[in-house]
C-alpha cells in the first residue's frame, strides 16, 4: 500500500504506519541470530538482529500489510549467515 491505494479493493482509505501491540506486554518482532562457529571460542556472545513491525490497514476492506522497521539490518545479517530462531 506504499502507493496509497489498497491492492485488494483499490480504495485510498489507508490507515498507515500503525504499531503492533501484543505478546506478553511486548510488541511482536522477528529475529535472526548468528550461527555458532565450528570452533567456538571459550568466550563467545551470539549476535542477533531484531525488527518490530509497522502495519498499513485498508479502511474499506481490512486488507493488511506488515512492514519490518529494521529491514536493512535484518538483510545485512542474512548476508552474514544469520538464521531465524
Amino acid at each position: 500500500m506504499n502507493n496509497g491505494t489498497c491492492p485488494r479493493c483499490d480504495s485510498n482509505e489507508i490507515i498507515a504506519n500503525l504499531s503492533i501491540r501484543g505478546g506478553e506486554d511486548h510488541p511482536s518482532f522477528v529475529e535472526v541470530v548468528e550461527p555458532e562457529p565450528a570452533n567456538r571460542p571459550f568466550i563467545w556472545s551470539q549476535k542477533s538482529e531484531r525488527s518490530h513491525f509497522k502495519v498499513d490497514v485498508c479502511g474499506s476492506c481490512g486488507y493488511t500489510e506488515f512492514f519490518a522497521e529494521n529491514y536493512k539490518a535484518l538483510n545485512e545479517a542474512r548476508k552474514k549467515g544469520y538464521k531465524s530462531t
